[in-house]
């Protein structure tokens, strides 16, 4: 699969992977948050792993509510800034110990797989 008419998948994966470490190592941060904190979703960047090679997770953190029974991680295909990945977790906001503890969660968890994933709250 081709990526806006650049190489192979690969190819386009690298080529963000090694971009993207440039630009956070010039920032001296862990991660890019593309929107603001303390709200019911939040965009961001950053590196982790995925079928045992680094990549570059665009990530969408969601806030479900206190009352949601289930919480979701949902992998999609690579895009143009980096794999897509949802998390909705239970709680009224997205703040910065949620943001990394889900970093932490995302980071740590060793069989990512494609597709939507449910999980206890």
């Amino acid at each position: 699969m081709k990526l806006d008419g650049e190489g192979s998948t690969e190819q386009v994966v690298e080529t963000q992977l090694a971009d993207f470490k440039a630009e956070l190592a010039a920032s001296g941060a862990d991660y890019q948050c593309l929107t603001a904190l303390d709200g019911h979703a939040v965009r961001l960047r950053f590196i982790g792993h995925f079928r045992g090679r680094e990549v570059v997770w665009n990530a969408e953190l969601l806030a479900l509510g206190e009352d949601a029974a289930t919480q979701f991680i949902e992998i999609g295909a690579p895009g143009p800034q980096g794999v897509a990945l949802r998390v909705g977790l239970r709680g009224d906001r997205i703040d910065r110990p949620t943001l990394l503890k889900t970093l932490i969660m995302v980071r740590n968890y060793k069989r990512l797989r494609p597709g939507r994933h449910l999980f206890s709250a």
